[in-house]
């Protein structure tokens, strides 16, 4: 038995579902193989075709274990397991048989996907070893860092979903002419408010709400360029979902997440995908900013913005600290929902997508609408 050396971190049965149908000239060359187009994150490097073999969609040994004999790596073969059943369930949701154990396989599915691509392993893994660190440091011996070793990858045959059942779950059918986009991190998880919803959900298939403050996890995971799955408490329950031409919008904005949560190349089944490709490479390619977030007790404000001033002074009371935190907000539009002397729920600040700053139960105490500054302090 041969070494199992390349292996896909998306896996070929998901990606043969993206293969771009071949043109006259293709069909022509005897031996061309089909494959996928493929871009960077940054849709910058011209779409390229490439078989589903190819490098680009492998690593090799990426799930190898140490005590793994690599003819038979037990996290591949687990792998290779569920993938099969994917291929089978796929072929269910094609032609509309939405049961139950479809949808509960397709959710499990989708969470194993979420772990096991190369963004979440580090990220988990280097938790994880941060952890053992200060706690070898303090015993002061290596326990933990033997322990933690490989534990992201190991967790992909441990973890347990129980009997998934997502009632929020439903099946995207896309009848337009524009097709959905994947990449090598597929699967979408944002925390999404009324409005982010209402641009990625045609509104008919939405719970009415009234607050906009209030965020929801969302997942979404294109099946194929015509198939999605998605999962949404905001969602009405309903098994599935068509999209239809008066709904563009929503489909540029689901490409659009798609692209943004790329580790490093965005996979297509047609040549330019994207509407407005240019412009959208340009504002990828652009420098993250930091991103400000302030919950009301009834809207949700987001804009690009930076903290001006941070100053935390201690009280009497043992370990109590006031906060009054400046920030400068670059949406003025945005700036004019809020009032002083509002009651603020929740702010945060991410830079690059990482939480700097938050605070809670606080309350606006000055705003200039004129130059975006605001200044939040704690009650």
């Amino acid at each position: 038995m041969p070494e199992k050396k390349k292996q896909h971190l998306v896996p070929a049965c998901y990606l043969k579902n993206f293969i771009a149908p071949l043109s006259k000239e293709q069909k022509s060359i005897g031996n061309f193989k089909a494959g996928l187009y493929v871009n960077d994150k940054t849709l910058s490097s011209g779409w390229k075709l490439r078989s589903v073999r190819h490098t680009t969609f492998t690593e090799s040994y990426f799930y190898n274990l140490p005590e793994d004999d690599p003819r038979n790596p037990a996290i591949e073969n687990y792998l290779s397991i569920i993938e099969g059943e994917y291929s089978k369930v796929f072929k269910e949701v094609i032609k509309g048989n939405l049961t139950n154990e479809t949808m509960s396989f397709l959710s499990y599915f989708v969470s194993l996907q979420y772990m096991r691509v190369e963004p979440f392993i580090k990220q988990f893994q280097g938790n994880e070893d941060r952890v053992a660190g200060w706690l070898d440091a303090f015993e002061g011996k290596d326990n933990y860092k033997v322990a933690s070793q490989n534990i992201a990858k190991r967790s992909l045959l441990t973890v347990d979903f129980g009997d998934l059942i997502d009632q929020h779950a439903a099946i995207i059918y896309n009848s337009t002419g524009f097709t959905f986009v994947t990449s090598d991190n597929p699967v979408v998880k944002l925390q999404i408010n009324l409005s982010d919803a209402l641009k990625i959900i045609p509104k008919r298939y939405l719970i009415d709400s009234q607050s906009e403050s209030r965020e929801v996890i969302f997942f979404f995971l294109p099946l194929n360029h015509k198939t999605a799955y998605v999962s949404c408490e905001m969602l009405d329950a309903k098994k599935s979902i068509v999209f239809n031409n008066a709904d563009l919008e929503n489909i540029f904005y689901l490409n659009y997440f798609s692209v943004l949560n790329s580790y490093r190349n965005v996979y297509s089944s047609v040549i330019k995908p994207i509407k407005g490709e240019a412009l959208l490479s340009k504002l990828l390619s652009a420098e993250p900013k930091s991103l400000v977030k302030i919950y009301t007790l009834s809207k949700r404000i987001i804009s690009n913005g930076v903290i001006l001033s941070d100053i935390r002074t201690p009280v009497s009371a043992k370990y109590k600290t006031t906060s009054k935190v400046t920030l400068k907000i670059d949406d003025l539009s945005q700036l004019k929902l809020l009032t002083t002397d509002e009651s603020i729920k929740l702010i945060e600040v991410l830079d690059n997508g990482i939480s700097i700053r938050g605070m809670r139960n606080c309350r606006i105490s000055r705003i200039d609408y004129n130059i975006g500054l605001i200044v939040i302090e704690s009650i």
